[in-house]
């Protein structure tokens, strides 16, 4: 699990961990249906996937989804570097995503913003952009 800034009385920022565990599940299996169910669906979100420009509102945010798991051959991502935060009914999750696929390795780092629905942690933005040079 990543680290946690301060106790969690409250168990969300547990709660926030696994929802971003989700987000990777989902994306590793291509899985559309979990993608669509961990975002929040407003005019208001915001995806910026590695290289392309920013997508704003679900339309084009599960639009994208759709286009990348199309493809297949999604890659498995190892999230490090976790780092957790969380504000209210906001919280935001930075990490260095480490990607194999087909034998290829690579690095992005990520920033995962979640609001808290009052029931469950939903994606309101997803930035990933490539790591270029590791020191």
């Amino acid at each position: 699990m990543g680290v946690t800034e301060a106790n969690d009385p409250d168990g969300r920022r547990e709660t926030l961990l696994a929802a971003n565990a989700d987000f990777y599940r989902a994306l590793e299996t291509a899985d559309i249906d979990l993608m669509t169910s961990l975002w929040q669906h407003s005019s208001d979100v915001s995806c910026a996937h590695p290289g392309r420009a920013a997508l704003l509102g679900w339309g084009e945010v599960l639009a994208s989804w759709k286009s990348i798991f199309s493809f297949g051959g999604n890659p498995q991502i190892i999230a490090t570097e976790e780092r957790v935060v969380q504000r209210g009914q906001v919280g935001w999750i930075t990490l260095t995503e480490n990607m194999i696929s087909d034998g290829h390795t690579g690095a992005a780092t990520a920033v995962n913003i979640f609001e808290h629905d009052g029931q469950r942690w939903r994606v309101i933005s997803h930035h990933a952009g490539p790591v270029l040079n590791q020191h």
